[in-house]
């Protein structure tokens, strides 16, 4: 059976961690693997919520010295212990068999990253526009051979995470666009598990529109895939405020 290191970077997640946490407790009984929460959180809760599944997640936390997704998924990454890593955002859950699925199409020996379907949590015009528009631009991005990676829920093997030296840090969005970029010009495989999906937090339409949302992502995106660096600047982030999101169902 594999063993997998999952990863979750955390920002003031206190309102969102606990139903993905729930979700991994379920799937513990499937497959083998541990939990790494990197913590940047500031005056909230997350690191005692995460303590409370100690007995029922193989789970270790550690302090971010800074609030940087890139910096914070190559700490876990560097922490792992196993072959496979899967690196997911806190504010999501996982559909049956996801992380099952997504292995078998794995091998330790070869360069490939998997992503997996999105639903949102809230069912409305709003959020089915917002995903139906982004389907939109991955099907046109993969047309044109760039692959769409999200950070979501990316999985990933020890050999390719090597090969492209991690996550690249200071981004304030797009070091998973950047991630898969570069892994497809080191030779990696991209696919997506048709069959297995993830639901994610709608809570970015609560202070974004989804047109501009939308278009926030694909202007990430070709910046990076054009090679351009690292998307904003973490101290000025109120286009994009990681960790800021306001709190909402899951």
């Amino acid at each position: 059976m594999a063993f997998l290191s999952i990863v979750i970077p955390t920002l003031n997640e206190e309102g969102y961690l606990r139903p993905l946490l729930d979700c991994l407790v379920e799937e513990s009984g499937q497959v083998n693997f541990e939990v790494i929460i990197v913590d940047a959180s500031t005056g909230d809760s997350t690191t005692e919520l995460a303590r409370r599944y100690v007995r029922q997640l193989a789970i270790r936390i550690v302090k971010s010295p800074v609030a940087d997704i890139g910096t914070q998924r190559n700490i876990g990454a560097t922490m792992a212990k196993h072959e496979y890593l899967l690196f997911l955002d806190a504010d999501v859950v996982l559909g049956p068999r996801t992380i099952e699925r997504c292995l078998r199409r794995l091998d330790p020996q070869e360069l490939r990253v998997i992503s997996v379907r999105h639903y949102p949590d809230i069912s409305s015009m709003k959020t089915h526009a917002t995903l139906l528009l982004i389907y939109l631009l991955i099907f046109l991005a993969r047309l044109l051979g760039y692959p769409v990676t999200n950070g979501d829920f990316m999985m990933t093997n020890r050999q390719t995470f090597r090969a492209v030296n991690g996550f690249k840090e200071g981004f304030l969005l797009g070091e998973d666009t950047d991630f898969g970029i570069r892994a497809k010009g080191m030779g990696a495989r991209h696919s997506i598990e048709w069959r297995a999906h993830i639901i994610a937090s709608s809570r970015r339409l609560t202070v974004t529109s989804a047109p501009r949302l939308a278009f926030t992502w694909a202007a990430a995106y070709l910046h990076v895939a054009r090679g351009k660096g690292p998307v904003g600047i973490r101290a000025n982030d109120r286009g994009y405020p990681y960790g800021k999101w306001q709190a909402g169902p899951l």
